[in-house]
């Protein structure tokens, strides 16, 4: 190439360049620039495929502009055509990269142009579009530009660059290929007046391109994505799901969602069984929580004391808690002395309610009632912990478990993993609920409209408790039959408190519910499963949890979802007009404004939207903000109000009126099982003062999470990748399940074993010792002594040989095995043992991890996931703990700058400030005035 080639630098992160490009007046096509690209001090690398030009703005108002070269990846050579040099003068240039997915554009750089001595009457200056020339030369070349693209595209592919890069290159190349052979196909077409052949060679064009895609090995549009954004990248984490809010608009690079289990872990100090309430007397209402707790609500229309246990004490020092927060002086938690169980009051033994805590000392074994006592008059909005325990110090609260530590085999404890659904505690499978009653005497049964009956459920003998919110008044009658499913008996259950009793013989119940008004009543079986009734064994109503026959869920039986949730910082989709109030319409076609018209007079109330649905909203930090709001006409009194409403649209209870931006509000549990969404309404008191066609107009409505209010931002589609478990994502330590992607593929790493229960052995005990030992040969387990185990049934022992340690405990006390030792004498056969373990969950931590990979359909949607350009939500949505989330994303570089200048900065008035302190007291105080900073921040 002749001429001159002048050596020139840009940086693409910064606004203007003072150093001006040089040329010399009527040059033609004898000078090139070769520009160097730089960004944060290291080279810019050119996206790969893309068009670059360079355009100079002359002084005359024209433009000239041209096609340049890719010398390297971060180099370009542009020529200086004789339309740039047309005129003498400072111009202004650029480059422009034009690609796929966008383009880009440089710094502003200064073009001098000095004036030549000799005139040679150049032509005059003119725009000259260059770039459109070649375009123009192109179509005649470009058949051969295509093969040659696509001979490059193989030669990239078959190159010795790493994998991902050749792959990326390859198709990058590859859709150079199509491009180009099918602009020049059309265009030789054209000129032969023959579409069809126009149209079958871009066939054959793209068929080839598509074998070209399959050869290249490791291929991905998401790697090649990932790429081309060529970005700055962060990562974050947090529990249950991360929010960003330096995000660029981009494909997720990397998520990590990592397991973990929960178990409740006792130390049997509690001496108190818990007590099941669900009942109202004197005008105030105790029930017992899901977590153990005992609320207690109302007025008090007379003094009243609630039972919560009667025990017998044997001498010895006892300590009485957990009555804070209740009304002081109106409310005790009380231990009484009684003449036996059941008896009578025989003195005060210690009392609460005043005090946070009371001991006493009892010289000889008595019994004891512990009660719960409230005044007439006392209103009470409160929920207690009741703990008793031995000794002269308050204990922390803990359930009741036998006054021994639990896990433990009369007292096992589920162990609740990320994606647990369901323990598998609920019996009543609500499927099964149809129209109609069971005649109590002989089991048969009738289409009458005030009951609905159960399916026959298997039971054996022992205590159980129906419980769910609302459901008292439906509570009727269970039937008890037996094995040949006749009937034996039936009995009312328990309105209080939902327990009944199965005797020797029953093999089968059946439960039947009444209409809450009565045998004058109607009910439908809808209507019941609504409350979510939850039938459980044992004299403690456990939380509500879906039927799964029996065992824990997720399971292959019954499989659960996981949900990955992407989401922006607007939470109004204010397209979703789900709701009209009476003579009101909406219009939505401005992007940032809403326009509720009127459509009768002294008629028109509200427009509604939806805001979300209940499960993912309630317990949320809200912050609702407006720009504006502008009625037609003076008397009307426009607002924002947020509601609960049904499946069918139907309002149900209100939430809150936003009558200021902006305003902050905790969603609470409304307490309904009916409510489903929330909804947004625009609201107007409008009174008298409506007529048809006055209206209101909302502008820049804005709700996101959190309690600061956001800049308006539109709604962003809301992004979601299902994924389904079979297991629970577990985890124990450092040894956690995890979602993540591996060489380009998405699954579960799998680094928790569970035990098969089916697999204990019987193993001896030392010579002379009580009990009996069992062996769960786990030879994939990591290999260590006493390494990490948890077991729903029984306690870890973390060291000792439980070949001679007597007792009811689980150890690894040998290399690759898992000892259960019990001193239960039923245990006699393994048969024995297998039957009473096989419910129980057993973890253990893994050697080497086990990869399931998902199925492509989950492979797809994770890999459309993509950050939003600011705020971005990702959420998991599952049940159990919540998982740890980790992402890796595209961040957005202007924001990064910002943050770097910010750390710059403070990281110099650090150090200003370490330098003053250090000069003498006399100099520090000499320097009192701006200037004088302002000197030192320039040194």
């Amino acid at each position: 190439m002749d001429g001159t080639i002048q050596n020139y630098t840009l940086d693409m992160a910064a606004d203007t360049k003072k150093d001006p490009l040089e040329i010399k007046q009527y040059d033609t096509n004898s000078r090139w620039a070769r520009i160097s690209l730089v960004a944060f001090k290291s080279p810019w690398i050119i996206p790969f495929g893309c068009q670059i030009h360079i355009s100079v703005r002359k002084t005359d108002g024209t433009l000239a502009n041209a096609t340049c070269t890719r010398e390297t990846e971060s180099t370009v050579l542009a020529p200086i055509t004789d339309q740039m040099a047309a005129v003498a003068g400072t111009h202004l240039g650029e480059l422009y990269f034009l690609g796929n997915d966008g383009d880009i554009r440089s710094q502003t750089f200064p073009v001098v142009v000095r004036d030549a001595v000799t005139d040679l009457d150049r032509l005059a200056s003119s725009d000259d579009f260059q770039v459109l020339k070649d375009a123009l030369r192109e179509v005649k070349t470009s058949t051969e530009a295509a093969d040659i693209a696509a001979q490059y595209a193989t030669e990239q592919g078959n190159s010795a660059r790493d994998a991902a890069q050749r792959a990326n290159d390859a198709a990058d190349s590859i859709q150079v290929a199509v491009d180009a052979a099918a602009a020049a196909k059309v265009s030789e077409t054209n000129a032969k007046t023959s579409e069809i052949a126009a149209a079958q060679t871009q066939q054959e064009v793209t068929d080839y391109v598509e074998a070209q895609k399959a050869a290249f090995a490791g291929y991905s549009k998401r790697e090649s994505d990932s790429k081309y954004a060529n970005a700055l990248t962060e990562t974050a984490t947090g529990e249950g799901g991360v929010t960003v809010e330096d995000a660029w608009t981009a494909p997720v690079l990397g998520l990590d969602v990592a397991g973990k289990s929960e178990q409740v872990v006792t130390t049997g100090a509690q001496l108190l069984p818990q007590p099941q309430f669900n009942d109202t007397k004197n005008g105030i209402t105790v029930k017992t929580q899901t977590d153990g707790g005992i609320s207690i609500t109302g007025t008090a229309t007379a003094a009243i004391t609630f039972t919560v246990a009667e025990i017998l004490l044997q001498a010895g020092q006892y300590t009485l808690s957990g009555l804070s927060g209740l009304v002081v002086g109106k409310m005790y938690f009380q231990l009484v002395e009684i003449s036996a169980q059941g008896g009578q009051f025989v003195g005060e033994l210690a009392k609460v309610g005043h005090v946070t805590s009371a001991t006493v000392t009892i010289d000889h074994d008595v019994w004891a009632r512990a009660e719960i006592k409230v005044l007439s008059g006392v209103t009470a909005d409160s929920v207690c912990y009741p703990m008793l325990n031995a000794g002269d110090t308050a204990l922390p609260w803990e359930p009741y478990t036998g006054a021994a530590p639990s896990p433990s085999p009369d007292y096992p404890q589920d162990i609740i993993s990320v994606g647990t659904v369901s323990t598998g505690k609920q019996m009543l499978n609500a499927d099964t609920i149809v129209q109609g009653g069971i005649n109590a005497d002989t089991g048969a049964t009738n289409n009458a409209s005030n009951f609905v009956r159960s399916d026959y459920i298997p039971v054996k003998p022992g205590d159980y408790v129906l419980s769910g919110d609302g459901l008292k008044s439906y509570l009727n009658y269970v039937m008890y039959f037996n094995q040949e499913k006749v009937i034996q008996s039936s009995l009312s259950i328990k309105p209080t408190n939902g327990k009944f009793t199965v005797t020797e013989g029953t093999a089968y119940i059946r439960i039947r519910f009444i209409a809450k008004d009565g045998a004058e009543g109607t009910v439908i079986p809808s209507e019941v499963v609504a409350l979510k009734p939850m039938l459980n064994t044992g004299d403690i109503a456990l939380p509500w949890e879906p039927y799964t026959g029996g065992k824990p869920s997720p399971s292959v039986e019954y499989p659960q979802t996981l949900e990955l949730v992407v989401t922006g910082a607007q939470m109004f989709y204010k397209s979703l007009v789900t709701l009209r109030g009476t003579g009101a319409e909406a219009d939505i076609t401005d992007k940032r404004a809403i326009k509720i018209t009127y459509t009768r007079a002294n008629g028109g109330k509200y427009a509604g939207f939806i805001v979300d649905d209940k499960s993912n909203i309630v317990g949320k930090t809200l912050t609702i903000s407006y720009g504006s709001i502008i009625p037609s006409k003076s008397g009307l009194t426009p607002g924002i109000r947020l509601y609960w409403i049904d499946i069918n649209g139907s309002v149900l209870s209100y939430v809150v009126y936003v009558n200021k931006s902006p305003t902050t509000i905790t969603i609470e549990d409304p307490q309904n099982d009916m409510a489903t969404k929330l909804a947004l309404l625009l609201y107007a008191d409008i009174g008298d003062a409506a007529v048809v066609n006055d209206y209101v107009i909302y502008k820049d409505i804005m709700i996101n999470a959190g309690d600061t209010p956001l800049p308006w931002e539109p709604y962003k589609d809301r992004q979601t990748a299902p994924v389904t478990l079979t297991e629970p994502l577990h985890g124990t330590g450092e040894c956690r399940d995890r979602i993540a992607c591996k060489d380009g593929e998405w699954g579960i790493e799998r680094y928790i074993g569970v035990v098969d229960n089916g697999q204990w052995r019987k193993l001896n005990v030392a010579s002379g010792s009580a009990g009996h030992r069992f062996v769960y040969d786990a030879t994939d387990m990591i290999e260590k002594l006493n390494c990490m185990v948890i077991c729903s049934k029984y306690t870890r022992r973390p060291k000792g040989a439980s070949f001679n340690a007597i007792g009811d405990y689980v150890a690894t006390d040998e290399v690759g095995k898992i000892f259960i030792r019990t001193l239960n004498p039923d245990f006699e056969t393994i048969e024995a043992f297998r039957e009473f373990i096989a419910d129980a969950i057993t973890l253990y931590p893994l050697a080497t991890p086990t990869w399931e990979p998902f199925p492509s359909a989950t492979q797809q949607a994770l890999n459309a996931l993509t950050t939003y350009a600011g705020t971005t939500h990702l959420t998991i949505t599952a049940g159990g703990p919540a998982p740890t989330v980790t992402l890796d994303y595209v961040k957005d570089t202007h924001k990064a700058l910002e943050q770097c200048y910010e750390a710059a900065k403070e990281y110099t008035d650090n150090q200003i400030a370490t330098i003053v302190a250090a000069l003498p007291t006399a100099t520090q105080a000499a320097i009192v005035d701006n200037q004088t900073t302002k000197l030192l921040q320039e040194v």
